[in-house]
């Protein structure tokens, strides 16, 4: 979402809303929620079971406001913990399931290894489930591991993820009949700001003894 594609739409008096995240400042309609705040509450509940060494696996932050906001809600949880982010183990990648696969093994040939392992999606997370099983990994015996979004894949990998909860069908249809309430009227209406919350599955636990 970079400043030329806001200023093409204008320019050219199209009708749009900003949508999956929420930005009350922003001068533009946003319907979506704070990426920064739910990812900051999920790396609280982490650093709750004891991990400390944790590692990330994030889409490129240059560009990607959703990105950058998830990584930046991860360090200050790390920060208000009194943790360092100069000890996060960052991979950044490109959205694939064999992208995150890759990086999850990157992570784990590191000294020491990571306890747990957030993702900034579901689609990273199922990569590095699937590769912790090729590695012989337990999950999340050896190592935990996180997603964000709660899409439909996020139930049948094994283990389940653990994972942020966004409200996609509520989210869709605010943004609908903020369109179409656009259209009719030609006022932008006001920006919504929608809940996340943490649908707690089976690939999150407590740090291993041995790490605490």
């Amino acid at each position: 979402r970079t400043p030329e594609s806001y200023a093409f739409l204008e320019q050219r008096g199209i009708p749009y809303v900003v949508a999956w995240v929420f930005d009350g400042d922003a001068p533009r309609l946003s319907i979506g929620f704070d990426n920064h705040k739910a990812m900051h509450a999920l790396t609280c509940e982490v650093l709750a079971l004891g991990h400390r060494h944790l590692g990330v696996i994030t889409a490129p932050r240059d560009g990607n406001d959703r990105a950058r906001a998830r990584f930046d809600g991860l360090c200050r949880a790390l920060r208000d913990n009194r943790l360092s982010p100069d000890d996060l183990m960052i991979e950044e990648t490109t959205y694939a399931i064999d992208h995150g696969a890759q990086a999850f093994a990157r992570l784990m040939a590191r000294s020491p290894r990571p306890t747990a392992v957030l993702c900034g999606n579901d689609v990273f997370a199922a990569g590095a489930l699937m590769q912790a099983r090729l590695m012989g990994i337990e999950v999340p015996a050896e190592v935990s591991i996180t997603g964000f979004d709660d899409i439909d894949l996020a139930e049948i990998v094994t283990p389940a993820l653990t994972t942020v909860h966004v409200p996609h069908r509520k989210m869709g249809r605010h943004a609908a009949t903020a369109l179409l309430t656009m259209l009719d009227s030609g006022q932008p209406g006001a920006s919504l700001e929608l809940d996340t919350t943490i649908t707690w599955r089976n690939s999150l636990g407590p740090a291993p003894a041995q790490a605490a």
